[in-house]
Formats: structure tokens, sequence, C-alpha cells
């Protein structure tokens, strides 16, 4: 397999380490023996790719602590090299509760720092995430389930059309890890379980 695509398919690296536990044990590895740098756009993607295990959970609790702990307003407050917006968009996105998968209609979801209110300036159209039960203390951080325009939305990624169409994300937020996008039919689609249009 070439790595050049593992982004897209998720799915064959979960299996080829082990399979979902195996996996997930080898990307806490990652981040809590410091090997993984934050400070550099590969390092992006691993803090979120639990979701591929069935672990938003830990996304979120890995974005909670890579800010502030890496991206915060002191002198430091982004690291590596601003790589011509790459770490502002970064911290942005995560701050919003979304990461957006290289060459996906994907975006992982995890709890935003704060309700947002976005507005597509080629549209119009006004997309909202909403935290419920947010918690500015954010010791409330894991999904405890999500709706989407008033559905239950049990997926723990969304497709771009929220931004492209409009609509409401609400995610109501709790102390603990709960049972909310952990399903195999809620992970993010791969290339190699047929979850890309075919063109």
């Amino acid at each position: 397999m070439n790595h050049s695509y593992v982004p897209q398919d998720m799915a064959t690296l979960v299996a080829t380490l082990g399979g979902p536990d195996e996996y997930t044990k080898r990307l806490e590895y990652l981040h809590e023996s410091s090997l993984l740098y934050v400070g550099d756009e590969q390092a992006f993607l691993p803090v979120y790719q639990y979701h591929y295990s069935g672990c938003p959970a830990l996304s979120a609790k890995r974005a909670h602590f890579y800010i502030p702990s890496q991206f915060n307003n002191s002198l430091n407050g982004i690291p590596g090299n601003y790589h011509s917006g790459a770490m502002g968009s970064f911290l942005a996105l995560a701050m919003i509760g979304l990461y957006p998968v290289a060459g996906q209609d994907v975006y992982l979801i995890t709890p935003p720092f704060f309700a947002e209110k976005i507005r597509n300036p080629l549209t119009g159209k006004v997309a909202i995430i909403w935290n419920i039960n947010f918690d500015p203390s954010y010791e409330a951080n894991y999904i405890q389930e999500a709706r989407r325009d008033g559905e239950v939305w049990h997926k723990n990624w969304t497709g771009h059309d929220l931004f492209e169409k409009g609509g409401v994300l609400e995610l109501i937020l709790g102390g603990e890890e709960s049972k909310w996008g952990t399903r195999k039919k809620d992970l993010p689609p791969s290339l190699s379980t047929g979850g890309f249009k075919r063109w």
C-alpha cells in the first residue's frame, strides 16, 4: 500500500496495525512518548486519528491537551514554523471542533472551545456548531450525543454541506467518554471500504 493514501484509507491502516484496539494503543504511545511534535503539518491528523478506531473521545482529549499546552497566547504560543497559515488554520478549525481530512469531504468532529457561527460568503448560508452543556473549564469535553438539523447524528464526522447549505450541528457534552461515534458505521469513510463517490 502506498503510504501517501493513508489519510484517505485509514480503515486499511487500522487493519494492518492489528485492528482498532492495537491501532489505538500505538496511537496512544505516539502521543504519550512525546514522539509527536504538533508544530508541523504532518502532526495535525494524528491528533484526530482516534476517530478511525471508534474512539472520538480520545481525539477530543488530545485536541484539548494541545490547545492550550502548545497553542496559546504566550510568546511561543504557535509552535514550529507558521507555514503560510497552516498553524493558524489548524488552531481555528480545532477551536470550532472540526478537522478537515485532506482530499475528502470529511470533517472529524470534536467539542469546540465555544459555540460558533460561520457564514459562507459565497452562498450566504450559516452553519452553527453549538455546545450544549458547555463547560468553560473544559472538564466536559466528551460528546454524549449529537444532532444535525434536529435529527440524531451518530457519525463522528460531517461533510462540507454543513457549510455549503448551512445547518445546525448540536453537540451535547459531558464529563465522561460515551458511545457516540464509536460504531463501525459511524466512522469516517475510507477508500478500501467504498466510502468515496465514484466519478
